[in-house]
């Protein structure tokens, strides 16, 4: 009887088990999860298996990749991707939703206003996410913690310990723009932390306007990505981009795959002798870059490359457990109203873009792989769609924000809702053959940036971060020396072909491959430019527009360079041969004219930078993707 008992609980009780994990409960029981908002359970659609954590905004600023533009030298400084109210909400998986952060006080009694791109820990209990509090604070970002089951709500960045900006930022003057402020006070307050996630080793990984710098030829403040540790202390920069670095994402290999706004303005002078700065109507071999890349770096600034080199947008590219990454784009129609967006689905590595390399007048090669899969553009119910900021949701499915179309073909921001679907798309996805279903939608709000509360596992070894300064004496080309922090840097195979099988290098007529690597022993030396940033430190003007400048020469032996940079400066780097112009070449791959593309030597679609202390690795001179091949296989097993 005992054990015809037992055996009937042991029965009863596995199928309990198996019907809790099938909904995740086992992982999330009601101790671990914060209390709900009764108000808010009217704007629940369905049911969400495991939580998950969004924002709701009184705009879509959360979708905008761009830094606003604005130079703003009076107190508090430019606002970047502010809106006038943001929450950050759970919903739970028994059909309740929490507030997380409105109204809720943190340890100095202030309270958030704003809020937004949230992560979560790889461990599955704990957010971070951008804040912004009200007056009398300056209301830039700052970069929270609270705990899953709403406690611990903690400020990591900008306590009067953090020094805020590398160097002076543009804002100089108080509210009046007359007294001019303390370079302490202006580097304490105008600088912006957002797009925060955890990295291996107890780190974070975020972007910060830290570094002050407006860009060429436009202003527009810069954002790179920076590493510190959970703490909020010991941070430093990871990446130089001139430009935006946005929404980093740490792959299961632990490297942080990002969207990096391409937008060089050195270009390849027409008689190949030098790079230059780019100028309206101006005669050049190249043309200036403007483009989203999906990028990646390792968390120490190593082999920084390319994952996703596309002539469509990557902005937030995400991982799936199908193997392909999941971004927001464009849409692939001309027919929208400007502005919309949706969702793509690419293979990893896709490239079918050369941004800085190729010839002004070359036309690539037809690619005959198919490289984007597009999300449905038609609600059920047959209403114009747009999708935004997506991200993987455990049982091979996306989480995401969505929005239909008025009747009239307008839009309206606040009908952004959290929605699930199918990662399984096929080659044409609707809205019905995907599973696209509403979980949540506040119709005052813009509900978006939605993130699983899972656990992941992440394999990194995190090795290096504590090494010396790499103090030396370099010569620059202008004669100049330099003594103090520098790293190296060190190509050990110019001539690498490691992007050879990458989807997009098939060509349409089967003469392949359309990004092929510059022929070993071409390249003499390597060129080194400085981009330098804007500075703000002048009595005379607000704004010192940063120039542009040979660093360093030096020489190509055995297909191996290496060389020492001061850190931080922005650089682009080129390839010249005996002759003193830059190297080029023909693609194997002819387009439908039967013409082949000319290339140049010349990686000028991003701006390179360096870590003191540490040597910086790259493989390859090509117009695909360098750095390391194997983050480039589906980023998730």
């Amino acid at each position: 009887m005992t054990n015809r008992s037992g055996k009937a609980f042991l029965t009863a009780s596995a199928v309990l088990v198996l019907v809790l994990a099938a909904v995740g409960i086992w992982y999330f029981s009601t101790a671990h999860l914060p209390s709900s908002s009764p108000e808010l359970a009217q704007y629940v659609h369905g049911q969400a298996a495991y939580p998950i954590v969004f924002t709701s905004r009184t705009s879509a600023a959360s979708l905008r990749a761009a830094a606003d533009p604005g130079e703003t030298f009076v107190y508090p400084g430019q606002p970047l991707w502010q809106a006038r109210q943001g929450r950050l909400r759970m919903l739970l998986p028994s059909g309740q939703v929490s507030e997380l952060t409105w109204e809720k006080k943190l340890p100095d009694g202030s309270t958030l206003i704003d809020v937004m791109s949230p992560s979560v820990s790889p461990d599955g209990k704990k957010i971070l996410f951008a804040g912004r509090k009200a007056s009398p604070d300056a209301g830039h970002f700052r970069l929270y913690e609270i705990q899953i089951d709403g406690t611990g709500l903690r400020q990591l960045t900008g306590g009067p310990r953090d020094p805020g900006c590398t160097t002076v930022p543009p804002m100089r003057y108080d509210e009046s723009g007359e007294k001019t402020l303390s370079d302490s006070e202006r580097k304490q307050v105008d600088y912006d932390d957002v797009d925060p996630t955890y990295a291996p080793g107890g780190h974070i990984v975020f972007v910060s306007s830290r570094t002050p710098d407006l860009g060429r030829d436009h202003a527009r403040r810069s954002t790179t990505l920076w590493i510190m540790k959970e703490d909020g202390s010991d941070k430093k920069p990871l990446t130089a981009n001139r430009n935006n670095d946005r929404w980093p994402w740490i792959a299961p290999n632990g490297y942080v795959v990002f969207s990096l706004w391409s937008r060089n303005r050195e270009v390849i002078s027409r008689d190949l002798t030098t790079i230059e700065p780019y100028t309206d109507g101006a005669e050049t071999a190249t043309l200036p870059t403007d483009a989203w890349l999906g990028a990646h770096v390792e968390p120490n600034g190593d082999f920084f490359g390319g994952v996703l080199k596309t002539k469509e947008p990557v902005w937030r590219p995400r991982g799936l457990d199908n193997g392909n990454y999941v971004f927001m784009t464009a849409p692939a129609t001309d027919d929208q109203a400007a502005g919309t967006m949706t969702v793509v689905q690419a293979k990893a590595g896709s490239v079918n873009n050369s941004p800085s390399s190729l010839a002004k007048e070359s036309v690539l090669p037809t690619t005959s792989d198919s490289l984007l899969t597009y999300g449905p553009s038609q609600d059920a119910e047959g209403n114009r769609l747009q999708l935004a900021t997506p991200a993987a949701y455990p049982d091979n499915q996306i989480t995401l924000a969505a929005a239909s179309g008025n009747d009239d073909g307008t839009w309206d921001e606040s009908a952004y809702g959290i929605y699930l679907a199918s990662a399984d798309w096929g080659s044409e996805p609707t809205a019905e053959s995907i599973s696209l279903r509403k979980v949540f939608d506040d119709p005052q709000l813009v509900d978006s940036e939605p993130v699983a509360v899972t656990s992941r596992d992440i394999k990194y070894n995190f090795y290096a971060l504590e090494v010396g300064d790499g103090t030396r004496t370099i010569r620059f080309a202008n004669g100049e020396e330099f003594t103090g922090p520098t790293a190296e840097v060190h190509n050990s195979a110019v001539s690498f072909a490691g992007n050879q099988d990458d989807p997009g290098q098939n060509a349409a007529n089967n003469d392949g491959p359309i990004f092929n690597p510059v022929p070993k022993d071409l390249i003499e030396t390597i060129r080194v430019y400085g981009s330098n940033r804007d500075r703000f430190d002048s009595p005379e003007q607000p704004r010192v527009p940063g120039d542009f400048e040979l660093l360093i020469e030096t020489p190509v032996k055995a297909d191996d360079f290496s060389f020492r940079i001061p850190p931080g400066a922005p650089t682009v780097l080129a390839g010249f041969d005996s002759e003193g112009h830059v190297v080029s070449w023909q693609s194997n791959a002819t387009n439908a004219k039967g013409e082949k593309a000319t290339f140049y030597a010349f990686a000028g679609d991003h701006y390179s930078g360096a870590r003191p202390g540490f040597t910086h690795f790259c493989t390859g001179c090509h117009t695909g993707h360098s750095g390391t091949p194997t983050l480039r296989k589906p980023p998730r097993r």
